[in-house]
C-alpha cells in the first residue's frame, strides 16, 4: 500500500493498492455505506438508438456490495453513484461497480474510521517496503544488484567483473572466480530468504557450477533464471516473469500451510476452534493468539467484526486463498478457525 494519507476533518483516506495482499485487506476494511471514489470507464448513449462509447470518469459510489475477483485480481465495489465528473457522463443513483486493481487511485470515506483499521493501513505501508526476494542480474561484464519490495524493484547496486579477453587464461579465471566470491558475498548478505541468479549467456550457469563444486552455503534459497541482459530491463524483466510470480505465490502457499499445520496440532491438543461462534468465545476469553479464515468469506460482516475484534486484541490474522489446497482444507471448518497462543 502506498501515498496514504488521511484527512480526518472530511473522513477521507486516499491510498493505491499495490498488490493483490492490499486488495483483501481493503476488502476487510470497507463496508457497506462506506463512500469510495476513483477512476472508472462508464458507457454513455446520446440517445436510446445510440449504442453508446467508453468514457473514462471518476465516480463516488455509496457501497452495497464488495467482491473479490481473483482470476481478475481486482476488487470490484458496488452501489448508487452519489457523484462524479465529468458531470455529463456521470447519472447520480444509477448502480456502478468500480473495479479495483493494483495501482488504483482512490479515496475512502467512512463515517467512523477506527483505531484497528488505521493500523492495519500503516502497517501495509511498512509491509510494502520490505524486500520479498532478492535478484542479481549478471553477464561477464557485471551484476546489478536489486530487491523485489511490495511497490516494485528497488535496484541498490552494480558490481563489475573487470575481465577481459585480453587477459591470459589464468588471470581469467583467477579474476572470474574472484568476481563469483564477491557475488556470492552480496547475496550472503541481502535481508532475503532467497536470491535469483539472473542473466543471459553461461556466466550464471559458470556460478551454479562454482558453488555447487565448491559445495559453498549461501545461507539462501537459490534460484537460478535467463534474462536478456544484467541492466535493469534485466531485473525488470526477471521481475514480471512466471519464475519470480511463482515464487512469492509457493510463499504464501507455504505460510498457509504452517498455519494449517498449527491449527490441526491444536485441534488434537484442545488449543484450536473453528466457526465465527467459537472464535468468537475464544477470543473474548484472550486464549486465541492467531486467526485464519478463507478470502471467500471476506465480506461478512460477521466475519469483518471478528476480525477488528481480533486485531484490537493483538491477535495475528492470516487470509487464505480459498482455491489453494489449504483454504479448501479450512472451508471443512467452516472459514475461520482460531489457534491459541500456546502453539505460536
Amino acid at each position: 500500500m502506498r501515498d496514504v494519507k488521511f484527512y480526518d476533518a472530511t473522513g477521507i483516506v486516499k491510498l493505491i493498492p499495490e498488490n493483490f495482499e492490499d486488495l483483501y485487506l481493503l476488502a476487510i476494511i470497507i463496508s457497506n455505506g462506506d463512500m469510495v471514489s476513483s477512476h472508472s470507464k462508464r458507457r454513455f448513449r446520446s440517445d436510446e438508438s445510440d449504442l453508446g462509447e467508453q468514457k473514462d470518469v471518476f465516480i463516488k459510489i455509496a457501497v452495497e456490495k464488495a467482491e473479490l475477483d481473483k482470476a481478475g485480481g481486482t476488487l470490484r465495489l458496488s452501489g448508487k453513484t452519489l457523484e462524479g465528473h465529468p458531470e455529463e457522463y456521470v447519472k447520480i443513483n444509477s448502480y456502478h461497480t468500480l473495479s479495483i486493481g493494483p495501482g488504483s487511485q482512490m479515496e475512502i470515506q467512512k463515517q467512523d474510521w477506527s483505531a484497528f483499521i488505521i493500523r492495519r493501513l500503516r502497517q501495509a505501508v511498512l509491509d510494502s517496503k520490505r524486500p520479498k526476494l532478492g535478484i542479481i542480474a549478471m553477464d561477464d561484464e557485471k551484476a546489478t544488484i536489486a530487491y523485489v519490495r511490495g511497490y516494485g524493484i528497488d535496484i541498490t547496486g552494480e558490481l563489475y567483473s573487470r575481465l577481459s579477453k585480453k587477459m591470459k587464461e589464468r588471470d581469467f579465471e583467477m579474476q572470474k572466480e574472484n568476481y563469483f566470491k564477491e557475488i556470492i558475498g552480496t547475496a550472503e548478505r541481502m535481508g532475503v530468504e532467497i536470491v535469483i541468479f539472473a542473466g543471459p549467456g553461461f556466466m550464471k550457469d559458470d556460478l551454479k557450477k562454482y558453488i555447487d563444486d565448491k559445495k559453498i552455503q549461501v545461507g539462501k534459497r537459490l534460484v537460478y533464471a535467463s534474462s536478456t541482459d544484467a541492466e535493469r530491463s534485466g531485473v525488470r524483466e526477471v521481475m514480471k516473469s512466471e519464475t519470480v510470480s511463482k515464487l512469492l505465490e509457493s510463499e504464501h502457499v507455504k505460510k498457509e500451510f504452517w498455519y494449517l499445520d498449527l491449527f490441526f496440532r491444536g485441534l488434537r491438543a484442545n488449543g484450536a476452534v473453528s466457526g465465527t461462534e467459537k472464535v468468537n468465545a475464544a477470543l473474548d476469553e484472550y486464549k486465541i493468539g492467531a486467526v485464519i479464515v478463507n478470502d471467500s468469506v471476506l465480506n461478512s460482516m460477521e466475519v469483518k467484526a471478528l476480525l477488528e475484534k481480533a486485531d484490537k486484541s493483538g491477535v495475528r490474522i492470516e487470509i487464505f486463498n480459498s482455491d489453494d489446497e489449504a483454504g479448501r482444507q479450512l472451508a471443512s471448518f467452516k472459514n475461520i478457525a482460531g489457534i491459541e497462543k500456546s502453539l505460536l
